[in-house]
């Protein structure tokens, strides 16, 4: 073995204990919340609380592949949470729930942004939509 395919595998099992980490903290975190506080966090981020937990227990999801998916479709992820924050919120929500992170990963990895478009990826739609109304606006 290489020293440079060793380091890549020490690099991702490092960056995999971080998320592992990161996960657990934040399940712990929300554990300790009282059900009213946990509603009103849930609702600041428009999610309700079994999505947030859903989204604090998954590896991916919202927070790495949906600003991946939208770079790859040409679309500026920060532009659209401050231009349409309630597309931006139903969009992170829709990614919270989804069960084909892991594929999605690979797909995105590999820059395949089309796969799972039309099979499994769930914004699949509104993203064609978000993807035609930006192509209109940069025509005119």
């Amino acid at each position: 073995m290489n020293i440079e395919r060793i380091s890549g595998l020490l690099e991702g099992l490092r960056q995999t204990w971080h998320r592992s980490k990161s996960r657990r903290r934040a399940m712990r975190e929300l554990a300790s919340l009282s059900p009213s506080d946990l509603s009103r966090a849930s609702a600041d981020v428009g999610l309700s609380g079994d999505d947030l937990r859903h989204l604090c227990r998954n590896d991916f999801g919202p927070s790495q592949l949906l600003p991946q998916r939208l770079q790859q479709l040409g679309i500026d992820p920060e532009y659209v949470r401050q231009a349409a924050p309630t597309t931006f919120r139903d969009l992170v929500r829709v990614c919270a729930s989804c069960k084909a992170c892991r594929r999605c990963a690979r797909d995105l990895a590999r820059g395949d942004v089309q796969a799972g478009m039309g099979d499994y990826c769930l914004n699949g739609p509104m993203l064609d939509t978000l993807t035609a109304s930006l192509d209109r606006r940069a025509v005119h």
